[in-house]
């Protein structure tokens, strides 16, 4: 974590990085969880390379914990890979993995919806900005990612269209009623999608309310078995319920559907 800057030479955290620190502890004890779950923990002699990709990975502070968590606590032969749209701070990442000899850490320029990707295994994107998460999601379902990660963020496309239907009504008549509404929707589609696409999906509040409000993730683990014909019917025939009842008629990850 010096590395990272979020610790001083005394191994401390900074006071000013500290909740950073608390949230990347949080994030990697969850991840260390959910890649068992996935099965990235299997044997070193009989694994096959693991791809993991961090979308939207700012400095890279998550990028480097995933890494380390698969090469160093699991023995992966791991290929990391940082998606980040601003290439200052892919240089900087670059430089760090180098520094401390990241053997299969590489950091790229871009955003997640066009970046060209290969085999996937596990991906995430923490914090990304409205459609963004949604953007990450199809990736990961279209690459067959066993894992998929997002902590949504900057809810947008949902609140212009979402409806104040009855009950409802007289309470989304207040704003911030509405505001939080459409996130809790914007989140609820998302959970359903994933279910339909064939993932076994939790929401969890990976760190306390007084240190970001942004505190929700979204873990999908793919099923073993792809989900059988009349279950992705009905999957999908409650998505188009819930789509209808709150009024959202575009979404971004209809393209999935």
């Amino acid at each position: 974590m010096f590395g990272l800057g979020l610790v001083g030479a005394d191994g401390k955290a900074r006071p000013h990085l500290a909740h950073k620190l608390q949230q990347l502890e949080r994030y990697t004890e969850i991840l260390s969880h959910l890649a068992r779950d996935a099965g990235f923990d299997q044997p070193k002699d009989t694994a096959e390379p693991l791809s993991i990709v961090d979308a939207g990975c700012g400095k890279g502070h998550l990028t480097f914990a995933a890494w380390h968590l698969a090469a160093k606590v699991l023995h992966r032969n791991a290929q990391v890979l940082g998606v980040e749209t601003r290439p200052e701070l892919v240089e900087q990442a670059a430089k760090l993995a180098g520094e401390v000899a990241g053997a299969g850490l590489r950091f790229e320029a871009g955003d997640i919806e066009h970046v060209p990707l290969q085999q996937v295994d596990a991906l995430i994107a923490l914090h990304a900005c409205n459609t963004a998460t949604d953007h990450a999601i199809a990736r990961g379902v279209r690459a067959g990612a066993r894992l998929i990660v997002v902590a949504p963020c900057c809810h947008q496309q949902v609140r212009p269209q979402l409806g104040r239907p009855e009950p409802l009504a007289p309470v989304l008549a207040h704003g911030l009623f509405a505001e939080r509404m459409a996130e809790w929707a914007t989140d609820g589609l998302r959970t359903l999608v994933l279910e339909w696409a064939g993932y076994r999906t939790k929401a969890i509040e990976f760190v306390d309310g007084e240190h970001t409000g942004k505190n929700l993730m979204l873990a999908a683990v793919r099923t073993t078995t792809p989900p059988a014909a009349g279950a992705r019917e009905a999957a999908k025939a409650a998505i188009g319920a819930f789509r209808t009842y709150f009024g959202i008629t575009e979404h971004a990850l209809d393209a999935l559907l």
